[in-house]
């Protein structure tokens, strides 16, 4: 709607355009019969004088001189200006064919212009509502625009929020067609065909495990769903290692290592009711191992003891979680590298080195001016601890020796 009442807009002036001429044409004619009558009345006149003249009443001076007041009232009347030739065209056609303008435009963009990509251009601009409007402006969305790898990236994910898993995949497979097996879509791609293939595992979705995991050995996305996958077919030291691995490299403070600490704690039980494997354990996925961190462990090596207070020791479960941190000053409160402990495991003598970072990009022997703190989180969620340590500057690769005692309590 909006579309046509621009187009509206912009024919309104076109067409005054075009009538123009015609709607001036009226004011010429309208002279034009203006000056026929003058002309009638300057040879009406003109023979009037040479009547007078035949009989006598006029001299031949007179003559001339009436005729001359003739012709000068004649330029007069006329304004001075030569006649105008008459419109050959009429009123009817111009105006047939000024009807015809919109018409033939609108007749012309059905055929050739593209309404739907506009309407689709004006409704981005609004937030569904719904799921259901957020999947239907997707798939018109690729429907016009087939080879927009975005579109149909972001259409597979909406699919996965709602549960159609078969459409999900389907929607990753159009994506890697376009741009390549990239590892992020094809993660997506391999949890969406394991749910769409009623949790059977393939060896399609192992191949994508191991490319995944050979480009980033920590990818998120893929080391949960293997996770999940080892776990529904009952093969939990997998899941356990999978995890593991995942929440090894979170924030700790991230509201979503709660999560992952959850499905550890579930493997960790089923492993002792049920063993490394159920009794009807399915096809699994294979987790591949990690490169080798003995490189990295040589490198950015802090040397910490960690502790409790003793005052503090009658409070505590020994299956508290106990998170050590090395933080880059520069960069406030996000941490370099962790460790996960527990507080039966205390004290201490642990090192945190490269092997221990977070992020591959970011390493301690690479940062400046590090921080160490250790922290207690009785729910294990690292974010909201209960007690902390104080924080102490340390300098990598030496052999001095940090000591940590937790004994502030947080007070919320």
């Amino acid at each position: 709607m909006v579309f046509w009442l621009l187009s509206l807009l912009l024919l309104l002036p076109a067409l005054f355009i075009f009538l123009w001429p015609v709607l001036k044409g009226r004011k010429h004619q309208a002279e034009e019969d203006r000056t026929a009558l003058n002309v009638t009345l300057y040879q009406e006149r003109v023979a009037e004088l040479e009547g007078q003249h035949a009989e006598g009443v006029l001299t031949d001076e007179q003559l001339e001189q009436g005729r001359q007041e003739a012709g000068r009232d004649l330029l007069e009347d006329t304004e001075l200006g030569a006649p105008l030739s008459k419109s050959k065209l009429g009123i009817a056609l111009p105006l047939i064919a000024a009807l015809l303008i919109p018409v033939g435009g609108a007749a012309l963009y059905k055929v050739f212009g593209e309404g739907d990509k506009v309407a689709l251009t004006l409704s981005l601009g609004e937030q569904p509502k719904t799921a259901v409007e957020a999947i239907e402006r997707l798939e018109t969305m690729v429907k016009l625009q087939p080879d927009s790898a975005e579109a149909w990236f972001f259409l597979g994910r909406t699919y996965m929020n709602e549960l159609q898993y078969k459409k999900a995949a389907q929607a990753f497979d159009k994506t890697m067609r376009l741009v390549g097996k990239q590892p992020e879509i094809l993660a997506q791609w391999a949890q969406a065909e394991y749910f769409a293939a009623d949790k059977r595992w393939t060896a399609e979705m192992q191949q994508a495990v191991d490319t995944v995991l050979a480009a980033d050995p920590n990818d998120a996305t893929m080391l949960g769903f293997v996770g999940i996958a080892a776990y529904e077919s009952g093969n939990f030291t997998i899941a356990l290692e999978a995890w593991t691995r995942l929440l090894d490299e979170m924030d700790p403070r991230d509201p979503s290592a709660r999560a992952v600490l959850t499905g550890i704690e579930r493997a960790e039980q089923a492993i002792e009711q049920f063993g490394e494997r159920a009794a009807d354990a399915g096809t699994s996925p294979v987790l591949p191992a990690l490169p080798d961190m003995a490189g990295l462990a040589e490198h950015g090596k802090i040397s910490l003891r960690v502790s409790v207070a003793q005052d503090l020791e009658q409070q505590l479960q020994p299956d508290d979680v106990v998170f050590v941190f090395a933080r880059a000053t520069s960069d406030g409160q996000i941490p370099l590298a962790a460790q996960r402990l527990t507080v039966a495991q205390l004290p201490a003598e642990i090192v945190l080195s490269d092997a221990d970072a977070l992020m591959p990009e970011s390493l301690l022997s690479t940062a400046q001016d590090i921080q160490v703190q250790a922290s207690i989180a009785r729910d294990g969620n690292a974010s909201e601890p209960n007690w902390l340590s104080a924080i102490k500057p340390v300098t990598v690769d030496t052999e001095q020796q940090t000591e940590l005692v937790i004994e502030q309590e947080v007070i919320r």
